[in-house]
């Protein structure tokens, strides 16, 4: 069996299901019962081994410092319900969970206050070094760092420019464009914060539209949407 067609197979067992919010700004007590990343980061984990991924780019490091709590529900969070969670998990601590897998993690963030939080993780609650894998490129640029970037990309997660912020639609799109000729014959994309059903859509806005249009297939949906594309 193919790889490609491995991973369209350990997707049909994918069985969460999705609040999709049909307003953009949530309230306090709506963003606690929104479907934490957790279980989405997990398969796609699962799926990166599969495709014997090597090196991922991530546009949007994690920005809640981490607990021990926190890697107990991720453990478990398959067989979890948000409730269940954590209320910081809902950023979902997932630098943190890339690099656990030993993949080369490129971790980039606008805001030096996500490299503090990670430090604060690995260190207090962790109680780990920071992994010889995990290129914490912080504070950079995601599209800058993308164009610069030299070598092959396996998978690239996409979690940056905040929903409802200036062109934050327009920039994810723009990311995938600066990527796309580093990316590996057979990949896998991942955007985050694409559970919304309104006008102004989720940061996948444009971004959806374009890989479906380019031949990506979307394998997995709701909290994050994941892309497969096998270019061989």
């Amino acid at each position: 069996m193919s790889k490609f067609i491995e991973v369209l197979k350990a997707c049909d067992n994918f069985k969460k299901n999705t609040y999709y919010w049909d307003h953009d700004v949530l309230t306090h007590e709506e963003n606690y019962i929104r479907n934490f990343p957790a279980p989405w980061i997990t398969k796609t984990i699962e799926l990166l081994k599969i495709i014997d991924a090597k090196l991922m780019v991530e546009i949007g490091s994690t920005r809640r410092e981490f607990t021990k709590s926190c890697i107990n529900y991720f453990d478990n969070s398959m067989k979890l319900e948000s409730k269940d969670a954590p209320p910081c998990c809902q950023d979902g601590h997932s630098t943190y969970f890339w690099a656990r897998t030993g993949i080369e993690v490129y971790s980039v963030d606008i805001d030096e206050y996500c490299k503090t939080q990670l430090e604060a993780g690995y260190k207090y609650h962790a109680q780990e070094p920071i992994p010889d894998n995990l290129h914490i490129c912080i504070p950079q640029d995601g599209i800058e760092f993308l164009n610069n970037f030299n070598k092959k990309i396996d998978f690239l997660f996409l979690d940056g420019w905040d929903k409802g912020t200036h062109l934050y639609a327009e920039k994810h799109l723009e990311a995938y464009h600066a990527a796309k000729d580093k990316l590996s014959d057979l990949h896998l994309i991942s955007i985050d914060d694409t559970d919304f059903n309104t006008e102004s859509a989720g940061k996948d806005k444009l971004l959806t539209s374009y890989l479906l249009e380019n031949g990506y297939i979307r394998i997995l949906w709701g909290r994050q949407t994941v892309y497969i594309k096998n270019q061989l």
